[in-house]
């Protein structure tokens, strides 16, 4: 990176946030490997790669909702909570398998690092999955801290989310940006005053160019441009 995108950076931004699934990771193997584990327990064919892409993004209890469903089967609150604890036993047990950073992510986390900016991730997968995975990838260090969807009281697209975050991190959300793929995040870094950037490649169902963001990327490693040219706009 160049010597003035990185002063840039550093002078408008001191905390990066990303979302995880379909931003950092590409986890919908094992991700459908899961869900696909419960829905065998219950007599149901398996879910797609592609389904599972859909699926994800507001959390495990949302996504097993949506499976079912797929196979015409609508569960009360008890079902679909009891049908999300079995997702949660056989994800924690193997959630690393098959679960890769996308291209550039690693570069990218480790020159921010260099530059002296805090980075966490606010998911709405659970954190200790989260965890495991950006530890298993080496991301972690030097992203320092996750938030979960089990983490606070509320997630995206909650702006408190990021919120709560920022505040564990000792973040001002005045120097704070958010990387993520749908409009959950989106919408939760609006609601919580912060630019956005979205990458162009995650797992929602609208484009990405049609969410409303700062900046789109179609390569994680023009993340830095696109933060230095926000940080030129302010």
């Amino acid at each position: 990176m160049q010597t003035d995108a990185g002063k840039l950076i550093t002078d408008r931004f001191e905390t990066v946030l990303y979302d995880l699934d379909g931003t950092l990771i590409d986890s919908a193997k094992d991700m459908q490997l899961a869900v696909s584990h419960v829905l065998a327990d219950h007599g149901l064919p398996p879910v797609t790669e592609e389904d599972v892409r859909i699926f994800m993004g507001q959390g495990s209890r949302v996504t097993m909702g949506k499976a079912f469903a797929k196979h015409g089967r609508s569960l009360d609150d008890e079902a679909l909570t009891a049908v999300t604890r079995e997702f949660v036993r056989y994800y924690e047990a193997d959630p690393i398998s098959h679960t890769t950073g996308f291209a550039g992510v690693a570069d990218v986390v480790a020159t921010f690092a260099r530059l002296g900016l805090k980075q966490g991730v606010c998911t709405n997968k659970f954190e200790k999955p989260s965890r495991m995975i950006l530890e298993h990838l080496k991301l972690m260090p030097p992203i320092s801290d996750v938030a979960g969807a089990d983490s606070f009281p509320v997630r995206k697209p909650d702006p408190r989310h990021i919120l709560m975050l920022l505040e564990r991190m000792g973040g001002d959300p005045k120097r704070a940006v958010m990387i993520g793929d749908s409009t959950h995040d989106a919408e939760a870094a609006r609601g919580a005053g912060i630019p956005a950037v979205l990458v162009s490649w995650g797992y929602t169902a609208k484009p990405a160019s049609e969410l409303g963001a700062d900046a789109v990327i179609d390569r994680f490693d023009a993340l830095p441009e696109a933060l230095a040219r926000l940080a030129s706009t302010r």
